[in-house]
């Protein structure tokens, strides 16, 4: 086989291709015209070209084959091997499912009690009024006082005070 021009060699194998589409169109096999034969029977680019289509409609073709349907005790015994396998996986875990079920008890009451304080939280707890030094600005007696007298500011509004009180017994 001889080397041939590279833009030739393009040329042809675009007609290559062009009598492959022909032929998968028509369900055929490829017929190549004689000057287009007698320059892949000479050239080894274009060989490969033609090898590499050929391999390549095979396996296309190949692909689009039915396939047979299955039998109809396919599904019966896809069921009952289901079935022999979680029997087999219940018996060698006894222990663990009865615990796998209080674990999502556990977890599903705790996602419960996390929602019902968080929704307490959000209504509750933002009435609160917090002024800008971050206490709580309102505050809260636990008695309730009278209305007091002001405190004395000096020794003698002290011994005062104490005096009237005295004298009100």
């Amino acid at each position: 086989m001889t080397k041939h021009n590279e833009n030739s060699c393009e040329n042809y194998e675009l007609r290559l291709a062009d009598a492959a589409e022909l032929a998968a169109e028509r369900g055929e096999q490829i017929a190549l015209s004689t000057d287009l034969s007698a320059h892949v029977s000479s050239c080894a680019r274009c060989s490969d070209a033609l090898d590499a289509i050929s391999v390549s409609r095979s396996l296309l073709l190949a692909g689009f084959e039915p396939t047979a349907a299955p039998s109809p005790f396919f599904a019966k015994r896809v069921m009952a091997t289901i079935r022999s396998e979680e029997a087999q996986r219940t018996l060698t875990s006894p222990f663990w499912s009865p615990l796998q079920h209080l674990a999502a008890r556990i977890a599903m009451g705790a996602g419960v009690a996390v929602m019902a304080l968080t929704a307490y939280a959000y209504t509750f707890g933002n009435s609160s009024n917090v002024d800008s030094s971050g206490t709580n600005a309102t505050t809260y007696e636990l008695v309730p006082h009278q209305q007091l007298d002001p405190q004395p500011q000096s020794k003698d509004e002290v011994l005062m005070s104490l005096v009237e009180r005295s004298n009100a017994r």
